[in-house]
């Protein structure tokens, strides 16, 4: 719990000349920040971010309900669920990993349309495919994946 102030020490005037000196030094210091800081609530008050922070805190109680009432039906429960398993799986892996893929994952969704200028792929093609080691290995994470779908993971951490 705070102290309660018993008396008011009045500063002297060599002390408050040398406070104001420190600010004004800390001021120039930081002037960039000081000015990156004021465009952000600047932009923050030209989005209404401002406006709803205040409405939302002048109204708490039935904002609070509002939000406590659509928190509790059963699809956003659902969906707070489901965003906590994708943030427990994004956490769990490599990010040196899933950035390879991830960049080659958009540069066959961005080739996908010339594809189908290949034509199709027979036995022997897929069969010639499964002897590069990169395919191979992306079959059986995706086999992985699919064993998944019915029975425990007998992943080793």
């Amino acid at each position: 719990m705070a102290k309660l102030i018993e008396e008011i020490v009045k500063m002297s005037h060599e002390d408050a000349n040398a406070a104001e000196s420190d600010f004004t030094a800390m001021l120039s210091e930081h002037r960039e920040e000081i000015a990156s800081l004021l465009d952000l609530l600047k932009t923050a008050n030209e989005g209404g971010v401002f406006t709803f922070l205040k409405a939302f805190f002048v109204n708490k109680g039935e904002s609070l309900q509002d939000l406590t009432e659509e928190m509790a039906r059963p699809k956003n429960v659902m969906f707070v669920r489901n965003l906590m398993t994708v943030y427990t799986l994004l956490s769990s892996i490599n990010p040196d990993v899933v950035r390879p893929f991830m960049q080659n994952l958009a540069s066959a969704v961005d080739n996908a349309p010339s594809f189908k200028d290949q034509g199709g792929m027979g036995l022997l093609a897929i069969r010639s495919q499964m002897k590069n080691p990169d395919v191979t290995a992306g079959l059986r994470v995706l086999f992985e994946v699919a064993k998944g779908f019915t029975g425990p993971s007998k992943r080793k951490d």
